[in-house]
């Protein structure tokens, strides 16, 4: 019940001006309103048929997931409207320069509990919340209905202090410390020294970006520190981790749409979205250190309109993903992997948008095992 109070005390701010979408406040500064807010969101609903049966609740498909070997297959369906989001958004005209406040969150978890997505203020040149990786490419992201993207893409939402020293009509340059995250675990059965230990130096990103209106190209590099502590003597150690992203989105034929990621580094399994959460970053070597785990990964993808009203789209991905490393060749965790899909959407309005989409994907872990799994899952969403 509590929960519930909380959620409502939360979103009455929002209710009281839905019905208008957008205010501005009657007094001005520097020619502007001197308050600007907008509320908006959208409800998804999608209902999709598992051929395996596993992580039914999830309304996307991981390859990390994929149970290998000989599994029991039990499709199964289920009815999801997690994705469901709200957003708001604010802009104040202030002494100091234009500071704008950005907040989205959605309901994924088993809950159905409200979570925050997006929380920043923006204030001049800085960032401050969470958002977006700086590493990430939010304009590569291919029209899906999988909640994750392409799980061999990079999309973590971090909280961040970020620095945007130029932004100019095609060249922009930005600079993030993020915050770090605690993503591998001790192997005792390997390594009874090394134990883990409390992160304390940020993540340190670098992004650089060229767009134009039918094209835009970003690079970007990520260097870390993970920490870990040996426990016989009680020290603390630091082993550097880095990586490298590029991305692209070009339009071709004055309507569709070529989207394409890479990405490859070492200890920076936690930025590939499917892989986040896995222990995947780091293990132990057996004589009290530990090893980064090299990373690749990456998709291609292409957006087609059907029509000049661009009421009728198809959507084909395919990703890529290797996690391997030369100490654990034995555990089933570490992996090959392909992912892709297929989706035919229809745009009847504006805002609503349906859809019908298949997903596959492959498994392969370092015993040779393999794994697939496959879904058809069906959306219906209407943005307000």
């Amino acid at each position: 019940m509590r929960k519930k109070i909380l959620l409502l005390i939360v979103l009455l701010p929002c209710l009281s001006f839905a019905q208008n979408f957008k205010m501005e406040s009657k007094d001005s500064l520097n020619g502007k309103p001197k308050n600007a807010i907008a509320f908006s969101g959208f409800v998804n609903s999608i209902y999709f048929y598992d051929f395996v049966g596993y992580d039914s609740q999830y309304p996307a498909l991981n390859i990390a997931s994929i149970p290998v070997g000989n599994v029991l297959k039990e499709p199964s369906t289920n009815f999801v409207i997690f994705q469901t989001r709200l957003r708001f958004k604010s802009e104040h005209q202030s002494k100091i320069g234009v500071i704008k406040v950005y907040f989205e969150g959605d309901f994924i978890n088993s809950a159905n509990a409200f979570r925050i997505r997006h929380a920043l203020i923006s204030i001049n040149k800085w960032d401050f919340g969470q958002t977006w990786s700086n590493l990430a490419d939010e304009d590569a992201w291919p029209n899906m209905t999988d909640y994750d993207g392409p799980p061999t893409g990079v999309w973590p939402r971090p909280t961040m202090i970020r620095y945007n020293a130029f932004k100019g009509k095609k060249n922009s340059l930005s600079l993030s410390l993020e915050g770090p995250s605690l993503d591998y675990q001790a192997h005792h059965a390997i390594d009874t020294i090394v134990s883990t230990a409390y992160q304390d130096i940020p993540d340190f990103t670098i992004r650089y970006r060229y767009k134009t209106d039918k094209f835009h190209f970003q690079i970007g590099g990520v260097f870390r520190y993970i920490k870990y502590k040996n426990s016989l003597d009680s020290t603390f150690n630091y082993e550097p981790g880095y990586g490298i992203s590029a991305s692209t989105g070009i339009t071709l034929f004055k309507r569709d749409l070529f989207h394409a990621q890479a990405t490859i580094g070492k200890g920076i399994s936690r930025y590939l979205v499917g892989f986040e959460g896995y222990n995947w970053d780091a293990v132990p070597t057996g004589n009290g250190t530990i090893e980064l785990v090299p990373a690749i990964g990456g998709f291609i993808g292409y957006d087609h309109y059907w029509d000049k009203e661009k009421k009728f789209s198809s959507t084909a991905v395919f990703g890529y993903i290797n996690i391997k490393n030369n100490v654990l060749s034995f555990p089933g965790d570490f992996m090959t992997g392909y992912w892709g899909l297929v989706n035919v959407y229809w745009h009847p309005i504006p805002d609503l948008d349906i859809a019908v989409e298949y997903v596959a994907a492959y498994r392969e872990n370092a015993l040779l095992e393999t794994g697939d799994g496959g879904r058809v899952q069906f959306m219906v969403q209407y943005n307000f």
